[in-house]
């Protein structure tokens, strides 16, 4: 008899355990704590996005509605940017994108507009002059494969909005990036009557990336991107470009024309670093160090992008800052004030011009960024950009990186 009276109980208890699980909120209580485990063993905090969603059934919550609100629905952000950034490869590994329709609608927020719009909005309403970059329409021979220009800037809104595309396991996205603008400028202000001090390293990591001679639309494979250690046709004449631009603010400016990836490009970021230690050794005044690169963009089909925009009716490569982080290990404690510097920069050229600035690309590298406050890569175009186009992104890039710094002096 009290194996049965035992028997009952326990049965009671189970039952209403189980309908405490399944109906009440202590699900819900249950579910966030293992929740939470999983989001402190992945050292993130997921994103709740409605794109790229990954949902994780929770083992051992069987019973749980996975509608309900207390289920946690763990979503990690999937990039839906239709561009690769491929600063270690030429090739870049991408979706096809040459199909997709030039003005789709992004929904973001109330305020949306398409390519087209947000043209014709800045050619009738902006102090600045934004059109579409211009195409070729032209038949190309046989055997060859197309350049084609395109707005990588994802803008649908005026005014523009500060964008990032994040590859890392860090909790920033875009509904917070901007938070980094409420931060402390992370420089700080120089002495700008002491011109032998400069302020502002230029490097190129892998100085031999290169571009197309203007009013190239096609190139014969194969798909490689443009290389040469000619100083006079590669990425040190952005640099170059640049420097001058600063130079016309009174910034105090020095440039390495140095390459690093020639012979080996393996080696090129160990030995950029040696060259930014030796600089700083001899300059201590050095607070920025500005890695221009170029980028590629070239699809599986062989089709190759070029990021661009007419500002002011010329063609313009457009930007993108890199920003590293201690993400993948290496020793980096400051990259938020990287990041801060980035952000503020992006900022600057978002209104002083729109969409000359792709989303800022958050990477698990460091890139040797922890040299100094002020550090970043930036990467100029593509290798289906023209030398114009890009000399034209320097200078633009120079006035607000000038105007930045001097504002912030």
């Amino acid at each position: 008899m009290n194996e049965i009276k035992k028997f009952v109980l326990y049965s009671c208890v189970c039952a209403i355990f189980f309908a405490v699980i399944i109906f009440t909120p202590l699900s819900g209580v249950i579910a966030d704590t293992l929740a939470n485990q999983l989001k402190s063993a992945l050292s993130s905090e997921p994103e709740n996005t409605d794109f790229g969603k990954t949902l994780l059934l929770l083992s051992g919550l069987s019973g749980l509605n996975i509608s309900s609100e207390y289920f946690p629905s763990v979503i990690y952000t999937v990039s839906a940017d239709d561009y690769y950034d491929s600063d270690d490869t030429d090739i870049a590994s991408m979706p096809d994108i040459s199909d997709s329709p030039p003005n789709t609608r992004l929904f973001h927020n109330e305020s949306i507009m398409s390519i087209q719009e947000l043209y014709e909005y800045y050619i009738n309403h902006g102090t600045v002059r934004i059109e579409e970059a211009e195409a070729n329409i032209n038949e190309i021979p046989a055997g060859v494969f197309r350049i084609t220009p395109r707005n990588f800037s994802g803008q649908n809104t005026v005014p523009p909005r500060l964008l990032i595309n994040n590859e890392t396991s860090y909790n920033i996205a875009n509904a917070n990036i901007g938070d980094f603008l409420n931060r402390p400028f992370p420089v700080e202000p120089f002495d700008i009557n002491r011109q032998d001090e400069p302020i502002i390293l230029i490097v190129h990591t892998h100085a031999t990336e290169s571009f197309v001679d203007a009013g190239t639309f096609y190139y014969y494979p194969p798909f490689t991107a443009e290389r040469t250690t000619d100083t006079d046709r590669n990425v040190v004449l952005i640099g170059r470009a640049l420097k001058e631009t600063l130079r016309e603010y009174n910034i105090p400016v020095i440039q390495s024309v140095r390459i690093h990836d020639e012979p080996s490009f393996r080696d090129s970021y160990r030995r950029a670093l040696e060259t930014i230690e030796e600089y700083i050794a001899r300059y201590p005044s050095i607070r920025y160090v500005i890695d221009v690169h170029r980028d590629s963009i070239i699809a599986p089909n062989g089709e190759k992008f070029r990021p661009a925009v007419k500002i002011n009716g010329a063609d313009t490569a457009q930007i993108m800052i890199v920003t590293g982080t201690d993400n993948g290990g290496a020793y980096h404690p400051n990259w938020r004030d990287n990041l801060t510097f980035s952000v503020h920069l992006q900022q600057k050229m978002n209104n002083r011009y729109p969409m000359l600035a792709r989303p800022i690309n958050l990477r698990a590298a460091r890139f040797n960024q922890h040299a100094t406050r002020g550090s970043i890569i930036l990467e100029v175009g593509s290798c289906g950009s023209a030398f114009d186009e890009a000399l034209r992104a320097a200078r633009l890039f120079g006035e607000c990186l000038a105007e930045l710094i001097l504002a912030n002096n």
